[in-house]
């Protein structure tokens, strides 16, 4: 079953601004205001903080159920946006379109150096690993290779990152 959405929407998601995709250009505004939003209001301090160290953030006076709340509701916020970007951009929604992205966005925070368990995140860490499984998805796609193939080495490039960043940081 695959639903189409309406035709402006789709419009709108396929739009080029300046020669380069809006959804590109709004992903962009979106990841500087959260980045300025993690650095410099009083909830992306508390989200630091927890995400640092909990217990330490609870004994610094910072509301950590509420900042866990308001992180989890702001994630759900943009996952239910990008769900209906991906679905307006590839012409329709099915229920398995995002499994292919799962395992990329693992793959970016990982690489982009965000610690998986807690810690700083870097948004331009981030940009950059995008960039990367962006061209070696890319490339991949231009020889040929099929879904499968691409996430295996999507996994092995996890595995590979987080076992280099343990033994990095044993030393």
């Amino acid at each position: 079953l695959k639903i189409k959405p309406p035709p402006l929407f789709a419009e709108l998601t396929t739009l080029r601004l300046l020669g380069m995709p809006l959804i590109a250009l709004v992903a962009l505004a979106a990841s500087l205001g959260i980045a300025l939003m993690l650095q410099r209001s009083v909830l992306g301090r508390s989200i630091g903080a927890v995400g640092q160290n909990e217990r330490a953030a609870r004994l610094a006076g910072v509301a950590v159920q509420r900042t866990r709340l308001m992180v989890y509701l702001i994630c759900a916020g943009l996952a239910g946006l990008t769900g209906a970007l991906i679905a307006g951009f590839s012409g329709g929604n099915s229920l398995d379109l995002g499994q292919e992205y799962l395992l990329l966005t693992i793959a970016v925070v990982v690489i982009g150096g965000t610690s998986v368990s807690g810690g700083r995140p870097s948004v331009t860490g981030i940009w950059g690993a995008a960039l990367f499984m962006f061209l070696l998805v890319a490339m991949l796609n231009a020889a040929g290779a099929g879904p499968g193939l691409r996430m295996l080495l999507t996994g092995i490039i996890i595995i590979a990152v987080i076992v280099l960043a343990s033994t990095r940081a044993k030393h």
